[in-house]
């Protein structure tokens, strides 16, 4: 029997009910097609009664005359010729001998009967008509004279066997019918249900990053109707996402120029104040301030990139990234960034390739080693290893952070531990990137063969 999925699948709810109703019409239909069948066969056996009755009576009289000595009951010989039909399966048993029958006087004595037939009378009356015992249906006819009547009877062993075994005929076709139908049930419900199946790929596939229509081929009206109300559906959440994320980038844009321009006069002020000056550590402290805002700024118009969708490589296929790694690298270096130093392999990352544009790999890489850079001992350095071309681990040292507060730190705006001075925005931006190109990223801590620190995870995607 073929493999149905989950018994809560719209596929095996229909199979069940189907096969359940074709299953009970077809066992009501046989039963009523036996009943018939059962009375049609009692009839014609009956009929069969009759008819030997009558027409063995008028021979039997005939043979009875010639052979009857005035004394003795007389009786049948057995047939010298049991001729064996080839078309009975090996059955060579002569029909006629389930017969027994008896000629009978008027006032009851037997004066002729079958070889087969017992010596004493039959239980029927001797009168016209059908008699049934717990043995015998017995049928009695009267010969044109009036005066003798034939009586033949039939075992009710014999009737039942052949009543059973035509009906059985009947429902075998039928059993083995069963399976095929049900056979042929799953087949066509798993057909018909390949447009429900298309569709349910179509939704699944659609995420934040993709919020295009589904096609909508030739399909039932129900289905189409569905289609049409997930594609409005997707049409207004792409809108509420593209107001949110505009309004995210126009934002962050907006604030790049003033903020600028306050870390300059503060920067300059800071300059103008000489040491010792009590105004001095207040312009450092809103200059720390203003370049935290700074970054934050950034980290959101990359999150309002990531999160627009795409990310590919522009020709669809694999783009060598080490270079655009060694850049990033020797940016954050020159940036200043307190925190240990970068260690890498240069032969190892000169293999990297993957199918994702190269400011969105630069974009996960820089904030990756960024946190590593700023969350990891300062006395450890950041380990970058490339593995297998496509695979790129991050991993620093120091504190190492609870198993279950891991994926959070995917979330917006969420930090591993206070004291930091980051945005909580940077695994995030990275897990956008990360679904936009069918990438993974995964966490640890402590680091694999370790007992401290972190290590991000990053498998990119190759076509």
């Amino acid at each position: 029997m073929m493999k149905i999925k989950q018994q809560n699948s719209l596929q095996f709810i229909l199979t069940k009910r189907l096969t359940i109703i074709v299953a009970l019409c077809w066992i009501a239909g046989s039963v009523l097609a036996a009943y018939s069948m059962y009375h049609e066969l009692e009839e014609a056996a009956d009929t069969g009664l009759v008819e030997t009755a009558r027409r063995g009576s008028t021979l039997m009289r005939f043979y009875f005359d010639a052979h009857w000595d005035g004394s003795s009951m007389v009786v049948m010989p057995t047939p010298a010729d049991q001729v064996a039909s080839t078309d009975n399966d090996g059955d060579e048993e002569n029909v006629a001998d389930y017969l027994l029958y008896q000629l009978r006087a008027a006032n009851g004595d037997v004066l002729l009967r079958s070889h087969n037939a017992m010596a004493a009378p039959f239980a029927a009356p001797v009168a016209v008509g059908f008699y049934q015992d717990d043995d015998f249906r017995i049928y009695t006819a009267r010969s044109g004279d009036g005066q003798l009547y034939m009586q033949v009877a039939e075992p009710l062993e014999h009737r039942h066997e052949a009543i059973l075994e035509s009906v059985a005929a009947q429902f075998l076709p039928i059993a083995l019918l069963i399976p095929t139908v049900i056979i042929g049930i799953i087949l066509g419900v798993r057909q018909g249900l390949v447009p429900v199946q298309r569709v349910r790929d179509e939704i699944e596939a659609r995420g934040e990053g993709n919020l295009t229509p589904i096609e909508q081929e030739e399909a039932p009206e129900e289905i189409t109707t569905i289609v049409s109300a997930v594609n409005s559906l997707m049409g207004k959440l792409e809108a509420a996402l593209n107001v949110e994320r505009s309004f995210t980038a126009n934002s962050a844009h907006e604030l790049r120029t003033p903020i600028a321009a306050a870390l300059a006069q503060t920067q300059r002020l800071v300059l103008e104040l000489p040491e010792g000056h009590e105004s001095r550590k207040r312009a450092l402290q809103t200059e720390a301030s203003l370049k935290r805002l700074s970054r934050l700024a950034e980290k959101l118009l990359q999150l309002a990139r990531a999160e627009a969708g795409g990310g590919f490589s522009p020709t669809g296929h694999d783009q060598k990234l080490g270079s655009t790694l060694l850049l990033v690298i020797d940016d954050l270096m020159r940036a200043g960034i307190d925190g240990g130093d970068i260690v890498y392999d240069s032969d190892a990352v000169a293999t990297l390739e993957a199918n994702i544009d190269h400011d969105a790999f630069a974009i996960c890489l820089r904030n990756l080693i960024e946190n590593a850079l700023r969350h990891g001992a300062k006395d450890q350095p950041v380990e970058i290893t490339v593995t297998d071309r496509h695979i790129i681990r991050v991993a620093n040292g120091g504190p190492a952070i609870a198993a279950g507060n891991l994926d959070d730190l995917k979330t917006r705006f969420k930090r591993s531990h206070n004291s930091g001075d980051g945005a909580g925005l940077g695994l995030a931006i990275v897990d956008a990137i990360v679904r936009n190109t069918r990438s993974e990223l995964n966490l640890y801590s402590p680091r694999p063969g370790k007992t401290d620190g972190f290590m991000a995870e990053l498998i990119l995607h190759q076509s």
